[in-house]
């Protein structure tokens, strides 16, 4: 039986619970095939896509790897806030990139 100690103290921590942050970890590869991809022309090799001058960045130097959305600095496949943490490749490229900030 729990007398009403033992909850509160049970209570207090689990309220702290949500302040611990946990890394986010992807599941999968964001498929080629997936909507979202399709719709973000999403492609696994920048030099593939279609990229003009953005936000004062050349086309060329428009990577996963130097996107605000693209978590971390894995240097080959990273979990991607566009595409609910999946994974992307780091040098691939969607219509959805912006840089990372200075």
């Amino acid at each position: 039986m729990m007398n009403r100690r033992t909850f509160l103290k049970a209570a207090g921590a689990a309220s702290l619970i949500p302040l611990v942050q946990l890394p986010a970890f992807a599941a999968d590869k964001v498929p080629l095939t997936d909507p979202a991809a399709i719709g973000l022309k999403y492609v696994e090799d920048a030099a593939q896509a279609t990229r003009t001058d953005k936000m004062g960045v050349a086309a060329a130097d428009q990577i996963c790897g130097n996107c605000r959305f693209y978590i971390g600095d894995e240097p080959e496949w990273g979990p991607c806030q566009l595409f609910q943490n999946r994974l992307v490749t780091h040098g691939g490229w969607c219509a959805g990139w912006v840089p990372r900030p200075s």
